[in-house]
């Protein structure tokens, strides 16, 4: 990874900044002491200190871009007085501190993004270590087939597991070191049932079974989740789409009577660009929560 998204600013250059600002990363990370286990799980090779110097720069792109904006606003519009100076100067700090707080968390949101791939990959990944493992084919050779498969991110994780044994770690610490590092709490499930099965020499064919029937039934409650949360994010999106545009319409025509707000050709092009951003965001959340099912 190069850029994370909406950040104006690549990872070279965060971390060229965060080399010289150090002082400022190191004090932004602070209020947020989490973020570099969330970049450790998102996989961004960038230390937090270095990473909160290239957050704070690329909000205060985004902040005076808006303040530019918000300026211009004001000057169309003739604007005297405080609310010339406020505008600009209140839009500046309010999106500066909005982007912050967003570019922060938005590798929490990666990792989790990377830890439902691994959960939905993983049911295939269990499966074929069952077959494996009920041919009598041993555990580390399973986990080494595994590892050169093609599961995406499952495959990577086992082959650092492969690689670690193969320098000299047990299979046991290798194995919890993946669930320790690593956020899909069903592959953390999965390896702790196979070091309990390893440990107390149980039969890891009836372990693998239960775990393959632990992902279907989460699979399955996933869907049922989405189906229920769909229906009020179609309402929610009517509304946004249909009604409010209209309801807004009508009640600034009717304050226009009455000389209260005049209804500009700038102000219904805003609340038309308004409705079109909110449908777009509603969108890509629902895209974003979309289940991929793999049974």
């Amino acid at each position: 990874m190069k850029r994370v998204a909406l950040m104006l600013l690549s990872l070279e250059a965060s971390d060229k900044l965060g080399a010289r600002f150090k002082g400022l990363g190191q004090r932004i990370n602070g209020f947020y002491p989490g973020l570099k286990y969330d970049l450790l799980n998102a996989q961004i090779p960038i230390s937090s200190e270095h990473y909160c110097v290239g957050a704070f720069f690329s909000a205060a792109v985004w902040a005076l871009l808006a303040a530019i904006f918000l300026l211009v606003v004001t000057l169309a519009r003739k604007m005297a007085g405080p609310l010339a100076i406020l505008l600009p100067l209140g839009g500046l700090c309010m999106i500066w501190m909005f982007f912050t707080a967003l570019h922060l968390y938005y590798p929490k949101i990666l990792a989790k993004n990377v830890a439902d791939k691994i959960d939905r990959g993983l049911i295939f990944a269990v499966r074929d270590m069952l077959i494996q493992t009920s041919s009598g084919i041993p555990l580390f050779t399973v986990i080494a087939n595994i590892a050169d498969g093609d599961y995406g991110l499952i495959s990577t994780e086992f082959r650092r597991v492969a690689s670690a044994v193969r320098s000299g770690t047990g299979l046991t610490e290798a194995l919890e070191d993946m669930a320790l590092r690593n956020q899909s709490k069903y592959l953390k499930k999965t390896v702790w049932q196979l070091i309990t099965a390893m440990r107390s020499g149980a039969n890891l064919t009836v372990a693998l079974k239960g775990i393959i029937k632990l992902l279907v039934d989460y699979q399955m409650s996933l869907n049922k989740a989405y189906n229920g949360e769909l229906n009020f994010v179609v309402l929610i999106y009517l509304m946004v789409s249909a009604v409010l545009p209209t309801v807004g319409t009508t009640v600034l025509v009717i304050f226009s009577v009455f000389g209260v707000l005049g209804v500009t050709p700038e102000l219904y092009t805003a609340v038309v660009f308004a409705s079109f951003m909110i449908q777009a965001m509603i969108i890509g959340y629902v895209f974003m929560r979309r289940p991929n099912m793999y049974m």
